[in-house]
């Protein structure tokens, strides 16, 4: 240790050539590196989606989910199985054992699924995919007072247009049902030319594909044979001949049905600030930087707004890159602020120049970690950014202590180079042990399993990288610069250093010896002071929080209401919601005199799409009976006596109680540990377990301890069924 401190110290050029390269190393990381809001974690399930159009969740659990789950109860490294019988759907979410090989995973659970020979006909083709949580960095709007058709035309040709700029290559359409073309036949044509249902559908299936038809070879070239006769439009399934009159004319399918280009029949839809909308939503892929991501959208929207039709519009909300941006911006600022606070303080107690040189540990030990940080799969992003501003505090530690050990050498009456050397070796074992049991107390952060602990393990992958590089820095660099730094005690330096030795031989040492003289008391003292720490703890007062919340300017209400409910009655609640939000910001306007609060409002209903990080998530729904509402506030730096959840818990209390619905949330958190307790029933009886469910959520909402906010039942009641028992002869006649 003695040798490599006194040869960089001695060398001041190398050791200006080992800061320049740790400085380019992490500009040109920055430059390189991947940045996104949140952490993208490598996948740890796997989930399983297979359709089965038109069959009741009771005939999805015992037709899909049963045998699926039978089929693959017996493959390596799954910890959990978890599935959802759904309308027409079922889920099945596997989780993988920690350390397991999620592909290899996937891959046995695909095999064992291949050989399922008893799924349902009508089932369609399983898909067996790693489970990632995608959250989108912005989202775009396209509303106004025009038909469904002409949205989804705009919106379709903007999403193409976003697709094709340089940083951007994954959208998603929402809000309203996937496009079809329906045929309607009556029985009447059906009965003039002798044909049934099962006629039409069969020449439908030939006159639309496909078809590969081999390949002709000759010595000359080589010819590919392929049918193309796919219809995409109404006009090419109108073209399409049923059958033959008997003078040889053809009878097309338009002369026997009605084909309309139109929507499934699913209640889904969407409104932006009160008007029929379809969202854009805008992700990030891969090593694609969030921040330019956003931009080129945004240009790009800007750009579109004078071309649109009249009575449409085109906005960006759910922009999460504000976070981001508003988080770099923090760092950057508590870093200004730090640096010129070391620079102020240390250039008035020590010297100015041996404060710069402490200072510049900073940017050195921050691009050390930025160089770092790609090799253990941390990119730049809020929790990272996180992690920067709180080591901030204590990086400059080593070398303020290096930095006075040498200037006390100064003073003595060494020379420049050897008060270096000797003050960096007085030290060093200190603040090498020091820096290593901070990195200790990190690195148990480093074990955590699960979601959290993925997120919450590049927090002292980050501090232990920090401190890494002001250890580098202040054992290798600051005695370079220091053995050069010219030193003049003038009179300023005089009169700081007798005031305070004047603190130090008075009051200090006054105290300290009171303190020794009475050990004993001094004890009790410490003792005493952790014992009321405690208290305050345990008693209440200090609350525990397993997981902070981190807020955002989104809140939100997912509403959920029982199965069947109409999609009108479901839009009355959601507008209600709306109503109520608007009216909680107006009060919050009005007693703060800030406004106004609301930017957007988004509405959706017929599906639930989390926007938020949280991993409380199940599997996706879909269906009239549920609706969701997000509405974005003004950025926290305009607001910044107002906070997110004040104006969410408000907006809560005006809502009431909403009559018939099974459950509302309100969530104003951008990322969540998800639910405080989660309550699990299994029982073979489905009828007994409702009712099981029902008696549990009264007693919670009875709220005996005072505590409970919401409760959010994932099993509900059963969509109603009606039982068909077709006549054989009529069904016969139209060809069933």
């Amino acid at each position: 240790m003695h040798s490599i401190i006194a040869w960089f110290a001695k060398h001041h050029v190398t050791a200006n050539l080992l800061m320049a390269f740790l400085i380019a190393g992490g500009l040109l990381s920055v430059i390189s590196s991947k940045v996104e809001i949140f952490p993208e974690l490598e996948p740890d399930r796997v989930l399983i989606t297979i359709s089965y159009p038109g069959a009741s969740p009771e005939e999805v659990e015992e037709g899909i989910v049963k045998r699926v789950e039978e089929a693959i109860a017996g493959v390596d490294g799954i910890r959990e199985i978890t599935s959802y019988a759904m309308e027409g759907r079922a889920t099945i979410d596997v989780e993988a054992m920690r350390g397991w090989d999620v592909r290899r995973l996937r891959d046995d659970i695909e095999s064992e699924i291949s050989r399922i020979t008893t799924l349902p006909e009508e089932a369609e083709r399983p898909v067996v995919k790693e489970f990632v949580r995608r959250v989108p960095v912005l989202n775009v709007a396209v509303y106004g007072d025009v038909s469904l058709s002409v949205l989804k035309g705009i919106a379709e040709e903007i999403k193409e247009g976003i697709t094709t700029l340089p940083e951007v290559t994954e959208t998603e359409i929402h809000g309203l049902p996937a496009p079809e073309i329906v045929i309607e036949i009556g029985e009447e044509a059906l009965r003039k030319y002798n044909l049934s249902l099962l006629q039409v559908a069969e020449a439908v299936r030939k006159w639309s594909l496909d078809l590969p038809a081999g390949n002709i070879r000759s010595p000359e070239r080589h010819v590919l044979l392929r049918t193309k006769e796919r219809r995409y439009d109404v006009e090419g399934y109108r073209s399409i001949v049923v059958t033959t009159r008997e003078d040889g004319g053809e009878v097309t399918l338009g002369d026997i049905a009605t084909v309309k280009d139109t929507f499934e029949e699913r209640d889904i839809f969407s409104h932006f600030n009160g008007k029929r909308a379809v969202a854009i939503w805008v992700f990030r892929v891969g090593d694609q930087n969030a921040l330019t991501v956003a931009r080129q959208v945004k240009e790009y929207v800007e750009s579109i707004k004078g071309t649109l039709p009249e009575g449409v519009s085109i906005e960006i909300f759910g922009d999460r890159s504000e976070i981001l941006k508003a988080r770099l911006s923090l760092l950057l600022k508590n870093m200004a602020y730090g640096m010129a606070l070391v620079v102020l303080i240390l250039g008035i107690f020590l010297n100015p120049r041996l404060s710069l040189w402490i200072t510049l540990g900073i940017p050195v030990a921050f691009a050390t970690a930025l160089w770092l940080l790609p090799n253990y799969g941390v990119s730049i992003n809020m929790v990272s950014l996180f992690a920067f501003i709180m080591v901030l505090g204590i990086v400059v530690d080593d070398a303020i202590v290096i930095g006075e050990n040498v200037f006390r050498k100064r003073r003595e009456g060494l020379p420049p180079l050897q008060a270096a050397i000797d003050g960096t070796l007085e030290m060093a074992r200190p603040v090498i042990f020091s820096i290593l049991t901070t990195m200790a107390a990190f690195w148990p952060l480093l074990l955590g399993s699960g979601v959290i602990g993925k997120v919450i393990k590049q927090i002292p992958i980050v501090v232990i990288l920090v401190l890494l590089g002001s250890l580098i820095e202040a054992l290798l660099v600051l005695p370079a610069h220091l053995a050069r730094t010219r030193y003049r005690e003038g009179r300023k330096e005089r009169v700081v250093e007798s005031l305070f030795t004047a603190f130090v031989d008075g009051p200090y040492r006054a105290v300290l010896s009171l303190a020794i003289r009475w050990r004993y008391v001094t004890i009790a003292i410490g003792l005493s002071l952790l014992i009321v720490s405690l208290g305050l703890w345990l008693g209440g007062r200090i609350k525990f929080t397993f997981f902070p919340i981190i807020e955002g300017d989104i809140m939100s209400a997912y509403v959920t209401m029982p199965p069947g409910t109409p999609a009108e009655k479901t839009l009355a609640v959601v507008d209600h919601l709306e109503r109520k939000a608007i009216e909680a910001a107006e009060e919050m306007e009005r007693n703060t005199g800030k406004g106004p609060l609301i930017r957007y409002i988004y509405s959706s209903v017929g599906e639930r799409i989390r926007m938020d990080h949280s991993i409380d998530s199940g599997a996706g729904a879909t269906g009239g009976h549920l609706g969701q509402i997000l509405v974005q506030l003004i950025g926290t730096e305009k607001r910044r006596d107002i906070p997110t959840s004040k104006v969410a818990s408000l907006w809560r209390e005006k809502a009431g109680t909403i009559p018939g619905a099974e459950s509302v949330n309100f969530e104003s958190q951008l990322f969540g540990a998800g639910r405080a307790i989660q309550v699990e029933l299994a029982m073979e009886d489905e009828g007994t377990l409702l009712e099981a469910v029902e008696t549990l959520k009264i007693y919670e909402e009875r709220d005996i301890l005072g505590h409970v906010r919401e409760v959010a039942p994932r099993m509900q009641a059963r969509l109603a069924e009606l039982a068909a028992h077709p006549l054989v002869g009529e069904a016969r006649g139209v060809g069933l």
